[in-house]
């Protein structure tokens, strides 16, 4: 197996660094249990013929922890499906996905104590340009609920429970490049951009409500990813992946007039650097990373949730890019 690029490999590894840097001062928004992936059909030699349910996708990952607030993050758990509904002209898709993300952490003799659970489901339409460039827009509803609620106990000896709802509109504009800096480096990377229709935010105790950010006043999100090969084999790669994404909470809870003021603009991260070996059907991930979140969503006074992740995540091939 032959080494194709090193220098890119290093140079990764910096930009890296200075991410996690950077990252470690990073406010945050809402949670979105797709963010370390881009879902997206394998485009095919264009054919004028139409497919219907010919394509799918699945992931599942596994996630410790280390470093957040009361270890809340102390366990991830995702998994979650695709499957798309046709294409046709070889460049159009209409694709659905369902997904589900566990949070847990580890006040319990097998130190795993699941404490909440974000839903996500999706209907998308996805159209190929060219090569290089995409485009995706659809509707997102996602979800976040408390777990064991019969525990008085689950967080600081007090009895609280959090509910959140933000269904958005959503988009995405996707680049492919091979080189960077004249460097064989390919890179997919994207711009996410989402505006609530349906933002819930409800809080036990009530009296806890008045701390922003408050859910019912989000209007908008915006942000950019990427997942970047450093150093490839026959196979396999070591890559790097970023993602941030800016959140803004209004003045105002109206369906409209929500999105004439800004109180609050937030910004989330995360970084992932990680080796990936690819198959026919699929690949699998073992990484490491960082992630960043002012308010995470799991208690109804907002903390801060900063914390270092190893993780290994199993993904299908053909509407999951990488």
């Amino acid at each position: 197996m032959k080494l194709r690029n090193c220098d890119g490999l290093w140079r990764g590894l910096v930009a890296f660094v200075l991410c996690v840097f950077c990252v470690h001062t990073a406010t945050a928004g809402p949670v979105f249990p797709t963010r370390g992936f881009l879902l997206q059909p394998r485009w095919y030699p264009k054919t004028d013929t139409t497919s219907i349910f010919d394509h799918g996708a699945y992931w599942a990952s596994i996630q410790r922890g280390m470093g957040s607030d009361s270890d809340r993050w102390g366990w991830d758990i995702s998994m979650g499906a695709a499957w798309e509904f046709a294409r046709w002209s070889g460049n159009k898709s209409l694709f659905g996905f369902s997904g589900m993300e566990l949070t847990a952490n580890t006040h319990n003799d097998i130190s795993f104590k699941p404490r909440g659970a974000i839903w996500e489901e999706g209907l998308v339409y996805a159209v190929k340009e060219s090569d290089k460039f995409g485009w995706q827009l659809g509707t997102i509803y996602r979800c976040r609920h408390d777990l064991d609620n019969i525990d008085p106990r689950g967080y600081e000896d007090v009895g609280l429970q959090r509910t959140l709802i933000y269904c958005s509109l959503s988009g995405k504009t996707i680049w492919t490049v091979e080189r960077i800096f004249g460097l064989h480096i390919p890179t997919t990377s994207w711009l996410h951009a989402d505006a609530f229709l349906i933002r819930e935010d409800y809080r036990i105790p009530d009296s806890d409500a008045v701390y922003p950010p408050q859910y019912d006043h989000l209007a908008w999100s915006f942000g950019e990813a990427f997942t970047s090969k450093l150093a490839m084999w026959d196979r396999s790669a070591v890559y790097l992946s970023m993602y941030i994404n800016s959140s803004a909470f209004s003045n105002n809870t109206g369906f409209l007039d929500r999105f004439s003021s800004i109180s609050k603009l937030t910004v989330d991260s995360r970084a992932e650097v990680g080796y990936a070996f690819e198959g026919r059907m699929g690949r699998i991930q073992f990484y490491g990373g960082y992630e960043s979140w002012e308010d995470d969503g799991q208690v109804p006074i907002p903390r801060n949730a900063n914390y270092a992740t190893l993780g290994i995540r199993v993904t299908g091939s053909d509407m999951v890019t990488f």
